[in-house]
């Protein structure tokens, strides 16, 4: 199951039998959005430019 899951771009939140999984993009943007943190104001925006 957890690489099926993988496979099809979700990241389970559990190790075994997990009962919810999360988008591996929305990871994957969480860590640009969390990089540019340290300019509160542009942050968004820098996060939102690396991915589109």
């Amino acid at each position: 199951l957890l690489h099926v899951l993988v496979i099809n771009g979700l990241f389970p939140t559990a190790p075994t039998a997990p009962h919810m999984a999360i988008s591996i993009f929305l990871l994957e943007f969480y860590t640009a959005l969390f990089e540019r943190s340290c300019d509160a104001i542009h942050a968004l925006a820098g996060a939102l430019n690396t991915f589109y």
